[in-house]
């Protein structure tokens, strides 16, 4: 080595020296990973759990911060891009809170368009203006909370509310009768707030919407080999009903299918004989048609006649000029309840269509009408709460869309932001509450020190593999806020991408496998 080289690599070596003194003392200030023995000691308990050979293939990335100092005190791949299936609700959740308050509520109006005449009837129609109400009253508690099951309409064998889903509508009938009007010649729904949004892995969006837009069937099976009974909510006129499903043996497997078709409901699939009542759900492909019909039924039975037959097109050729209500009178109105009440029913069971439809009330608060325009909102307003956003990829509003990717930091620093706020307890308590309620009851494993103390998000979202014949679980998450052994509120971001799903590894096991992480970041800090 030359002299020259000789104190080019002294320097060289100095530099470093005090490149690690730097990064070293930076720990101190709080920005980087926590190093003490007791991370250490959980970093390696983690570890038997993410080692499992279930996990070979599998990709993970976490991250535990205190938002009260914002120190990072765990963190693996916290950088890395992740699938954050629904997790991805906690982003459009957060925005939709920022940008319209959690207090904010949509009221929909009834106009009576024509002339009331002094024996009740209305030469002219009545029109249901849509704004947007996800829920029109019928999940309405007495207490204006809304109801929610724990599984509720997000998946096939969930429970039903015990709230009618045609509340709200029965209401706007009564008001209707009470302003004197016996008689209309025809219903119109107003549904001109937007277009219907639908994209390929996402849930029909529409400014009307009664019971998530879908007709429940609670389905009862027979004897092996004959049809099984069902029950349709909200009962309707609209569909003819083709029960193609079957009964099968005792033990057999549940698996049921419904859809909409041409005015007719058709299920198909069969059901264990020993499998009791399964729920199970079709989509409405006309949500204005389907108001429509159901508002005039209700109309009927609160003694409203109504002249034009009860199905059929909504005749929207008969509605006034766009915002030219001033000179109709309006009859009626319904008040959605709070944001805030709506953004607990989207986290706790993972509402598809609702956490998409607050990209629309962003979209509409701009005076905007695309959802498009809708996701450009959610950026600007995550910015300005001060989230750096070049750690997410986000193209829809609940996780389905193939763009979504997130970072474990990104999802961390969102939630701290939220912690900050002046409706946090609300936002935190609007979580799944580990081995309590929401689409986390079932993620506590026997002994978890967690359950109860966790209030996190979950993400789940798996597609066949054809060529192995089985199915991949493309991500599981949580993501959340954990109130530790020590007293302290901690965020965390776990994420688990790429594992195979088998007999004994199934999204339930991951998720319990999520939750016992959480029960050690609980038990360390």
């Amino acid at each position: 080595m030359t002299p020259e080289s000789c104190r080019r690599y002294m320097a060289g070596a100095i530099i470093s020296f005090l490149l690690v003194l730097i990064i070293a003392s930076a720990g101190c200030s709080g920005t980087t990973a926590q190093t003490s023995a007791g991370s250490s000691a959980l970093e390696k308990n983690i570890t038997t759990i993410t080692s499992a050979p279930q996990y070979s293939h599998a990709s993970w990335g976490l991250i535990v911060v205190d938002p009260a100092t914002n120190q990072t005190l765990l963190e693996k791949n916290a950088d890395e891009m992740f699938a954050p299936a629904s997790t991805t609700k906690l982003f459009s959740s957060s925005a939709a809170l920022a940008a319209l308050g959690p207090d904010y509520r949509t009221t929909t109006p009834v106009y009576a368009v024509g002339t009331i005449g002094a024996d009740g009837i209305l030469d002219g129609n009545l029109v249901l203006v849509a704004k947007g109400d996800t829920t029109m009253g019928g999940r309405t508690l007495p207490d204006g909370t809304i109801e929610y099951t724990n599984t509720d309409h997000s998946e096939s064998g969930a429970g039903l509310t015990t709230t009618d889903p045609l509340a709200g509508l029965d209401n706007l009938s009564r008001q209707v009768k009470a302003a004197g009007i016996t008689k209309v010649s025809d219903v119109v729904i107003d549904d001109r707030l937007f277009a219907n949004v639908q994209g390929e892995f996402m849930a029909l969006l529409s400014p009307v919407v009664i019971n998530d837009n879908l007709v429940d069937l609670s389905v009862t099976p027979g004897k092996p080999g004959s049809a099984p009974s069902v029950k349709m909510r909200p009962q309707t006129s609209l569909y003819k009903f083709d029960n193609r499903a079957t009964t099968g043996p005792a033990g057999s497997t549940t698996a049921l299918d419904a859809g909409e078709e041409a005015g007719t409901i058709i299920l198909v699939g069969t059901i264990a004989a020993d499998a009791g009542t399964v729920n199970t759900t079709a989509a409405v492909t006309n949500p204005a048609v389907f108001a429509r019909t159901l508002f005039i039924e209700s109309l009927k039975r609160q003694g409203v006649t109504v002249a034009a037959p009860a199905t059929g097109e909504n005749p929207v050729k008969k509605l006034p000029a766009a915002g030219s209500y001033g000179s109709a009178k309006e009859v009626a109105n319904l008040t959605s309840p709070p944001l805030a009440e709506d953004v607990k029913l989207t986290l706790k069971v993972s509402q598809n269509m609702h956490a998409n439809y607050y990209v629309m009330l962003l979209a509409l608060a701009e005076n905007k009408t695309t959802y498009a325009d809708g996701m450009t909102k959610e950026g600007n307003v995550l910015r300005s709460l001060g989230l750096d956003t070049t750690g997410a990829m986000l193209g829809d509003g609940a996780g389905g869309d193939r763009v979504d990717h997130v970072s474990p930091r990104t999802v961390a620093q969102l939630l701290t932001l939220m912690s900050r706020q002046p409706y946090a307890d609300r936002f935190v308590k609007a979580q799944p509450i580990l081995g309590v309620d929401g689409s986390t009851v079932g993620h506590c494993a026997t002994g978890n020190p967690a359950c109860g103390r966790v209030y996190a998000k979950t993400g789940t979202y798996s597609y066949p593999d054809p060529l192995n014949g089985d199915n991949i679980l493309l991500s599981k998450g949580l993501a959340g806020y954990v109130d530790t052994k020590s007293g302290k509120r901690l965020v965390f971001v776990e994420y688990v991408n790429n594992v195979r799903l088998t007999d004994n590894v199934t999204a339930e096991s991951v998720g319990t496998d999520l939750g016992s992480i959480a029960g050690m970041v609980y038990g360390n800090f």
